[in-house]
């Protein structure tokens, strides 16, 4: 299954989003499909942060295509969960970022 179609049955097989600490856990269980997603294909056979800047960018575009197809079907929480993006998320760790960015 594509990443983003995992994010899209996680969100839509959730019980009910009562309150902001049930939205923050979905949130957080986001992410970890996405880390759940990614970190395999890390291994020590990567030769360049050229390779995970790349493996990085399918990660983020699967999540901006699952946050497009929860706009699609005008999900409630759509634009709660677009700002909480995972490529922001991801950037706000400093050794995170500068791998990315030495992918460049």
């Amino acid at each position: 299954m594509f990443l983003d179609d995992k994010l899209y049955q996680h969100i839509i097989n959730k019980n009910e989003i009562q309150n902001v600490v049930d939205l923050q856990t979905t949130i957080n269980e986001l992410y970890k499909i996405c880390e759940d997603h990614f970190k395999p294909l890390i291994t020590k056979n990567i030769s360049s942060y050229r390779e995970i800047k790349i493996i990085m960018d399918r990660v983020f575009n699967s999540w901006d295509l699952f946050i497009q197809r929860l706009d699609k079907e005008d999900y409630f929480l759509t634009d709660i969960i677009s700002e909480a993006s995972y490529k922001t998320a991801y950037m706000k760790n400093s050794e995170c970022k500068r791998i990315y960015d030495s992918g460049k």
